[in-house]
């Protein structure tokens, strides 16, 4: 009975992966509709970072930063959330979220990729097919001009290249962090650190990019309020407590299946809160790319079992 008890919590903690991070994409969207977007990446981890190392201290798991550490998370920090999460906001601005979803979902081929390059941690046969197929279907992606939000036609390559910025900021970073020796830190405290950190350089950029001059807070519907407070104790602080928990009890294989759920989600919501389009080409674009992931989630767990 206790087994079952345990894989219905774990079931109930992937599921509100699935729901909660892939409703971020439609959430983002919609605060950026009337917050400039580096205000809303700055703004949202800020004060996700400060409740998060607050839970620290409440936790008793806070421990004093070495210089180091600080190095550590100050570089991550841009990489993964300015870049990644503040990339990503950019974009909002013009390509809908269905469609930020389905990209987002190249994160695992990315970090294939860059993990040859930079670790020489040569991929598997089957992990370099899967690479193939994501490329193919970012391809028919990028060849849907019409998919972009109305009256943003001319921005989508922009749309598209601030979008794979972001997911290479944030795979840049996960890279780069795994080579370093901060793992006796609480997870709680370095994540609070780097969303803090990257919250506030993406302040200041946005800040030198003119943004607060046309920022009026007495301007901003109730709707963006909501959402903005969504993405932040849901989206951001709920959602990882909850990737911290299933990190100890599943393995790695069965909690990477939220990236391939996401897109799916963010593509029925997009669809029916947005009124986004769902062509023909994006699903089969979809088809390529979530056929990618699977291909490379699976093949780490086909790896484990052969050692």
């Amino acid at each position: 009975m206790n087994e079952k008890k345990q894989n219905l919590k774990i079931w109930a903690g992937l599921w509100t992966l699935y729901l909660v991070w892939g409703s971020t994409f439609l959430g983002v969207r919609i605060v950026v509709e009337s917050v400039p977007s580096m205000i809303v990446s700055g703004f949202r981890n800020i004060i996700a970072g400060t409740i998060m190392i607050a839970l620290t201290f409440a936790t008793k798991k806070y421990q004093k930063p070495t210089k180091d550490y600080l190095r550590v998370t100050t570089i991550s920090g841009f990489l993964m959330l300015t870049m990644g999460n503040g990339f990503l906001a950019v974009a909002a601005q013009w390509i809908p979220s269905s469609f930020s979803a389905l990209f987002g979902a190249m994160g695992p081929v990315m970090l294939v990729v860059l993990l040859w390059i930079m670790n020489h941690e040569k991929p598997q046969k089957i992990v370099i097919l899967g690479a193939f197929l994501g490329i193919i279907g970012v391809a028919i992606l990028m060849s849907q001009k019409k998919l972009a939000l109305h009256g943003s036609e001319q921005n989508y390559f922009w749309g598209v290249f601030f979008l794979f910025l972001g997911i290479l900021g944030w795979n840049l970073g996960v890279v780069w962090l795994k080579k370093q020796e901060i793992n006796h830190f609480s997870s709680m405290q370095t994540s609070g650190f780097q969303m803090f950190i990257g919250g506030a350089f993406a302040t200041i950029i946005s800040f030198f990019l003119g943004d607060f001059k046309n920022f009026h807070p007495s301007n901003i519907p109730t709707a963006t309020y909501f959402w903005s407070a969504y993405l932040i104790i849901i989206g951001s602080i709920v959602a990882f407590l909850v990737f911290s928990w299933l990190s100890k009890v599943t393995e790695p294989t069965l909690i990477a299946t939220y990236t391939y759920v996401n897109p799916m989600v963010a593509m029925l919501l997009g669809w029916l809160f947005a009124g986004e389009r769902l062509s023909t080409m994006m699903l089969v674009a979809g088809i390529f790319i979530i056929s990618a992931v699977i291909l490379i989630s699976t093949s780490k767990k086909t790896s484990q079992n052969e050692s």
